[in-house]
């Protein structure tokens, strides 16, 4: 009987002697935390921060919190549609999309600001207002220019969008990889009106064409009829000169006049007729 207690004593050991080595191993494993990579850690104990942990899996201590932070790019896409366009100046509607890729400054001062001033990685980008940055940066652009000057202007007011942005982002915290602005687009009611303006432009352009081209008919019609005009008054002359000559021969006895004019165009004198002067 004593050896059989013995056994069970022995055995009770055992387990409390196991137990209390997963007990420390646990307690040990509790004292250590890991960073994935691209990303640092603030180690904070009992709400003092106790410095900014790189990546890897280390001993950080009993009732330590590592707070992580995301050192990778960050997308931030933002949709001006409806409710939320952008206005021009004649408070015309502006839809647009527009890109953002940004990241955390990857140095330990930042990060450790970051977690003093502003908060855990997950509420950073609200606290901060990133998204309204992006949309005023925007909306501040296109309200300088009306809906005609930003079709002509797309891109001119693209990057004065982007200076915009980029101006008010919070570098202190972020650097800023690119920005891209894309589908601008305008109402269905002032797309409307461009292409009816454009059809009315293109008719008025048509019967502008058409215009230029009876004035031209009605020219070339005006340069017909002075032609045929000259004409008809060469020929007139010619009939008239030749009904005289006619006439006169109808009329003319025979006999030389005792006056002729040679050639009334070259001014000549008046002479005596040949018979005259022959004494005939």
């Amino acid at each position: 009987m004593k050896k059989k207690g013995q056994s069970v004593e022995l055995g009770v050991t055992a387990v409390v002697v196991i137990l209390l080595l997963l007990g420390t191993v646990l307690v040990l494993m509790l004292g250590y935390d890991m960073v994935e990579p691209s990303h640092l850690g603030v180690k904070v104990r009992f709400g003092e921060i106790k410095g900014v942990m790189e990546n890897g899996f280390r001993w950080t201590g009993l009732f330590t919190t590592v707070h992580k932070y995301d050192l990778r790019t960050r997308k931030v896409v933002i949709e001006l549609i409806g409710d939320n366009s952008a206005v021009d100046k004649t408070g015309q509607y502006i839809s647009s999309t527009i890109n953002v890729n940004y990241r955390v400054r990857r140095d330990k001062e930042t990060i450790l600001s970051l977690y003093t001033n502003i908060g855990r990685d997950n509420v950073i980008a609200d606290r901060l207002n990133i998204d309204a940055i992006i949309r005023e940066g925007f909306k501040q652009a296109t309200v300088k220019y009306d809906a005609l000057e930003i079709i002509d202007k797309r891109q001119e007011v693209k990057e004065l969008a982007k200076e915009n942005i980029r101006s008010n982002f919070p570098s202190e915290y972020f650097e800023i990889e690119n920005i891209v602005v894309t589908n601008i687009d305008f109402s269905q009611g002032f797309k409307k009106a461009i292409e009816d303006k454009k059809i009315a432009e293109q008719r008025a352009l048509e019967e502008e064409n058409k215009l230029q081209v009876v004035i031209f008919q009605q020219k070339q019609e005006i340069e017909k009829f002075k032609a045929d005009a000259e004409k008809i008054k060469l020929q007139s002359q010619a009939l008239t000169e030749l009904t005289l000559r006619q006439k006169y021969l109808e009329t003319w006895d025979g006999k030389l006049p005792i006056y002729m004019i040679s050639n009334p165009e070259t001014m000549s004198m008046f002479l005596p007729s040949p018979d005259l002067i022959s004494g005939e």
